[in-house]
């Protein structure tokens, strides 16, 4: 049985998951994607039945969040509850069938994400937590964490700088970069206080990806290890009476056989 950390959605039944929920978090540009890639390929050889997931593959509202996304003017009230949105249709749909099944589920990412957007735009962290009390808790959360200075290099030599990720709708700037490394420093800080509210397991993203790998795998396997069979307990053998026992045994059957 899978806890929610409130109230499950309406109908959705958390007893019967057998499956495991492991997720990946972090800030973009740190690797999740190539870790989601290289631990499903692992998984599945291994024998595991893997769902891979992550933000805005929701098919009731996927699209709609990257066709809003393009105009640069959503809400951060509406930019947080269309996010909502999108993860409770996947849970729905997606991510509690799956467990049920017996699945892995990869979770590119997971309400933590959500959480620390919302809050670094200034809204308030009770009814941020409040809207996504709905989730599961995770078998395993995986925090693959890296400081500014070495995730700039890596925006700037894969798709540059995102409008969204850059923080530019917090800013009154026009310099991305300067806006890029506010944002990302104040989500750092979010991240590394939710970290400890919902004890992460913290990977330095530093190294390259494959030592990155082997300490996931390393987690998982704990994770997925069946429990330890603890063996049957044998009774104890029965120690022989003492002599002197035995020797007022056979004098009493010795009198009544005299009487």
């Amino acid at each position: 049985m899978k806890e929610s950390y409130g109230v499950p959605l309406p109908g959705l039944n958390l007893d019967d998951l057998a499956g495991k929920l492991i997720v990946l978090e972090g800030t973009d540009g740190v690797g999740r994607s190539t870790q989601i890639r290289l631990l499903k390929e692992w998984l599945e050889q291994q024998g595991h039945a893997v769902l891979d997931t992550g933000l805005t593959r929701s098919g009731l509202v996927g699209k709609g969040i990257k066709r809003a996304k393009e105009g640069h003017t959503l809400g951060r009230i509406t930019l947080t509850l269309f996010y909502a949105t999108d993860f409770a249709d996947r849970l729905e749909n997606e991510i509690v069938p799956a467990l049920r099944a017996g699945f892995v589920v990869l979770t590119d990412r997971y309400i933590y994400s959500l959480m620390a957007r919302s809050m670094v735009r200034g809204l308030d962290p009770v009814w941020v937590r409040n809207i996504h009390r709905f989730a599961p808790k995770p078998d395993a959360i995986f925090y693959l964490r890296i400081g500014v200075d070495e995730l700039i290099p890596r925006a700037v030599f894969t798709r540059g700088f995102d409008y969204w990720e850059s923080g530019m709708d917090l800013y009154s700037t026009e310099d991305m970069y300067d806006s890029f490394r506010k944002y990302q420093t104040a989500l750092l800080d979010q991240f590394d206080h939710l970290a400890e509210e919902f004890h992460f397991n913290v990977i330095d993203a530093r190294p390259e990806p494959r030592i990155i790998f082997e300490q996931l795998k390393a987690g998982i396997d704990r994770i997925l290890a069946p429990p330890a069979v603890r063996p049957l307990a044998t009774p104890p053998e029965e120690e022989p009476a003492p002599v002197e026992e035995l020797a007022l045994e056979e004098t009493s059957e010795e009198q009544r056989r005299r009487a």
